[in-house]
């Protein structure tokens, strides 16, 4: 019974059924894009039409980095006799592509009305071609480009270089099950308040976190939110790069009137000491998003005169400002939607991750810190018959290059991914809808894997607020709401003689966790060894879980436990199609299939890389 479960379960995770997704990847319309599938399994096809404004050839990519090396190309034109041609490419440099040895994309249709060249092609989520992209669930960087003439005799040549202009790169999530819900389908009565700064004078400093305090609308009855939308000032796209939405309670509202300090620099003196009430995320969005709607049967709780309703809202504004520039001025901010009509449950919101004790070495390459909410934490603000998360946000800063939400059942006996990005893109965030629901219950635990690199960066980076800092955190969406925030473990440089830091180096086991951090700092000629020996200490130390409650910032209580992240091993891939790579550029594990394990076995999972 329980096998016949797993595989109906299986079905249900890789059957969707999808209108065209689409995407405009030139300004102005020049290029779009839109694409649809039934299925997510390897084998199933994905049908794309491409459209430019071009009489000319027309190319599309997927791209592991966002450049041409790398990428597998789609290359289409209509001759002058009418004839249409087809090639499936990849490039290996900024030259002149290759054709494929396998040709795997089959033409469906191809048009050229008034000046616009549109072509509708179709081949396999997996290839099994070395030379073909996976089309994956994580982020997908789409390069375009296009030429205004056909190529000579139908074939590519230099002379079809697509210059300066006709060409991009735009991130996408292209096998997001989860549609987006049409705005006629909402209730009509829908409201709404906005939640904005005013021209504001962003300073110039590389980094400003601004808080703004807002009235909620006066509701004498409970309402529920259902969409939450980004006001950004036109112009400013780069410059804001994430905007939270907080809830807040105990708040004297006369006294922050009188003293005039509804705004300011966040966790400073600008602000009153009311902002530690604060700490129930409602929404959060970041660079990229779009317009979030809740799942029909789920709302976020507005108004009312009960103690669930919050007394203040605050919205945090984080600037990206990296040439500290003195001439940005901005009113961004959300659109709040919502209803009289209820809807069957209160959707909340919990934070999973940590930014406290991260440090990436130098020059990282695929180094992983590791963040877990610990079933001392889920045990104690679950009900008895747990809560179901239905959407989530992975967030890094710069380095940041996969994320990942690993489940583990309360007995160590199941666990499954809940979701990941190996592609993750920085400047490309979005709330996302989970395919299939996932139910939790107390003394589930979530392991949260960050992995970071870039070869450029010479120094250590540490968590901290500034992009040019590091973070690893998951925000997740859940029914019924509980009071609950954040979830997470954190570790510092705490050595003991078992520590592969205090071998490799000798560090004083005494000495703080700010010392060892200095001590670190000044290994002579970092190298990927030393690395090594840093990866090892966070997979073998133990981390402290910490777990917080809504409305005053108050711990639950005894949940400082030690844990130890090789404790979690890696739930195993679910390989259906044999040829399927796990490879950030040919290949991604489903965030919705459901894996099956038993703590005992593999344990080791977390050691092997460093041998």
């Amino acid at each position: 019974m329980e096998t016949a479960l797993l595989f109906i379960l299986l079905l249900l995770c890789n059957f969707v059924n999808t209108e065209d997704l689409s995407a405009s990847l030139a300004a102005g319309g020049k290029f779009n894009v839109s694409w649809s599938f039934s299925e997510t399994t390897p084998d199933s096809e994905i049908v794309f039409t491409i459209s430019a404004h071009t009489e000319g050839w027309v190319g599309l990519g997927f791209s592991p980095n966002g450049a041409m090396t790398g990428a597998d190309l789609i290359v289409a034109w209509i001759d002058s006799e009418g004839t249409s041609h087809l090639m499936d490419m990849h490039a290996t440099g900024n030259w002149l592509p290759l054709v494929d040895s396998s040709q795997d994309v089959s033409l469906v249709s191809a048009l050229e009305v008034n000046g616009v060249t549109s072509v509708t092609f179709k081949r396999k989520i997996n290839t099994c071609d070395d030379e073909d992209a996976v089309i994956m669930t994580s982020t997908t960087r789409l390069i375009y480009a296009f030429g205004d003439t056909d190529p000579t005799n139908n074939v590519l040549s230099p002379l079809n270089y697509h210059g300066a202009t006709n060409r991009g790169v735009k991130s996408v999530y292209l096998l997001d099950t989860a549609s987006k819900i049409p705005d006629e389908s909402l209730p009509d009565d829908l409201q709404y308040f906005d939640l904005n700064v005013t021209d504001y004078h962003v300073p110039a400093a590389d980094t400003t976190y601004h808080c703004s305090f807002h009235d909620p609308p006066q509701l004498d009855t409970k309402h529920h939110i259902l969409s939450i939308e980004p006001l950004i000032t036109k112009g400013n796209e780069a410059l804001v790069h994430h905007m939270v939405f907080y809830a807040c309670w105990g708040v004297d509202k006369e006294h922050l009137r009188n003293n005039n300090k509804t705004e300011g620099i966040c966790a400073t003196p600008e602000m009153p000491e009311f902002e530690s009430s604060c700490f129930n995320v409602e929404y959060a969005w970041a660079i990229g998003g779009s317009k979030f709607y809740w799942p029909a049967h789920t709302g976020v709780p507005i108004g009312g005169n009960d103690s669930s309703s919050p007394d203040y809202y605050m919205l945090q504004m984080h600037y990206d400002n990296p040439q500290l520039l003195d001439t940005w001025v901005d009113s961004s901010g959300l659109r709040v939607t919502y209803t009289s009509n209820l809807r069957e449950k209160d959707a909340g919101t919990i934070q999973v991750g940590t930014v406290d004790g991260l440090i990436v070495p130098p020059k990282p390459e695929n180094f992983e810190y590791i963040s877990i909410c610990h079933t001392s934490c889920t045990e104690q603000w679950m009900p008895d018959d747990g809560v179901t998360v239905f959407g989530y946000l992975l967030h890094a800063h710069l380095l940041g290059a996969k994320i990942k939400l690993d489940w583990y059942s309360k007995d160590g006996c199941q666990s499954e991914v809940l979701a990941e990005d190996n592609s993750y893109d920085f400047n490309y965030q979005e709330n996302r809808l989970l395919p299939v629901p996932k139910k939790l219950l107390p003394g589930d635990s979530l392991k949260l894997t960050c992995t970071y690199t870039d070869s450029s960066r010479n120094r250590f980076t540490y968590g901290g607020e500034p992009s040019t800092d590091e973070m690893c955190l998951a925000i997740l969406n859940y029914y019924p709401k509980q009071q609950a925030t954040t979830c997470g473990s954190y570790t510092g440089i705490n050595i003991n003689q078992t520590d592969p830091i205090y071998q490799r180096w000798d560090f004083n086991t005494s000495s703080t966790v700010e010392d060892n951090i200095e001590l670190l700092e000044e290994v002579a000629n970092w190298s990927k060894e030393d690395t090594l020996v840093l990866q090892r200490s966070y997979y073998e130390t133990d981390h402290y879980s910490f777990c917080t409650k809504v409305s005053f910032h108050i711990n639950f209580p005894n949940v400082l436990v030690p844990i130890s992240p090789k404790s979690y091993p890696d739930p195993p891939v679910s390989q259906s199609n044999s040829c399927l790579q796990d490879t950030p550029n040919s290949g991604a594990k489903s965030t919705a299939s459901l894996y099956l394990v038993c703590s005992v076995v593999g344990l080791y999972s977390l050691s092997y890389k460093l041998s």
